[in-house]
């Protein structure tokens, strides 16, 4: 398997050093275990969990910069992109949060066992988890969730601080750009560019879309659990 991630990561022009690909790879060999008996991704062939969760979460690396100084995924299920990037990453904080509890038990034990002293875990929604005291503090935002663009917004852009970037991961050609335009006016952010990249043996395309907060959001936001999926911004 180290030669088959080296060379995606590799294809995708990457550098990763030899500690964090081994680490990489002690986390997929704990995925894989869990995963007999407890269902965290329908994916079971390593090759594939490799490119499509892991190789994908690296794709935004090349988006990450040094002075960055902590991170929230939201919504991230077995650790895809979160655990990944703090692996990456060991000079940033990352907060994974998911609601379901055995995905976060999960995420406990990867912390444990690889030691991952940047890495908090928390079982909760966004909608109840943002307070006084992270709301606006993060620099970086991730979610690979399948709401669509303008729901995830009114979850993630609160807590982002000004400046900080939202790394969204999509589908190309879902034209959620256009739905979302009302949701960035209000939330105070705007998108500033967009990538897209294809993972290197399957060929599936993905659309990296980069949004920016550029002032306050309202402490109106995000509304109550439900309400942003149900009538999106």
């Amino acid at each position: 398997m180290i030669e088959f991630l080296k060379k995606g990561i590799n294809k995708i022009e990457v550098e990763l050093s030899e500690e964090v690909i081994e680490r990489l790879l002690k986390y997929l060999k704990i995925l894989m275990e869990y995963n007999l008996h407890t269902n965290l991704t329908s994916i079971r062939e390593e090759k594939e969990i490799l490119e499509k969760h892991f190789i994908d979460s690296i794709l935004l690396q090349k988006f990450i910069k040094n002075s960055d100084e902590n991170a929230i995924d939201i919504g991230t299920g077995a650790g895809f992109p979160g655990m990944v990037l703090a692996i990456c990453n060991p000079n940033i904080n990352f907060t994974l949060m998911d609601s379901v509890g055995k995905k976060t038990k999960f995420l406990e034990i990867v912390k444990e066992e690889l030691n991952l002293k940047n890495v908090e875990v928390v079982n909760a929604r966004a909608e109840e988890f943002i307070t006084e005291e992270n709301r606006e503090s993060f620099s970086i935002g991730l979610c690979r969730g399948v709401s669509k663009l303008p729901t995830i917004l009114e979850y993630m852009i609160p807590f982002l601080k000004v400046q900080g970037r939202f790394l969204v991961q999509k589908s190309p050609d879902t034209g959620e750009e256009l739905e979302a335009e009302n949701a960035l006016r209000l939330l105070g952010s705007k998108i500033i560019g967009e990538s897209i990249d294809e993972l290197p043996f399957c060929g599936d395309k993905r659309k990296i879309i980069l949004i920016e907060k550029d002032e306050m959001t309202s402490k109106k936001y995000p509304r109550k659990v439900g309400k942003p999926l149900k009538n999106p911004l």
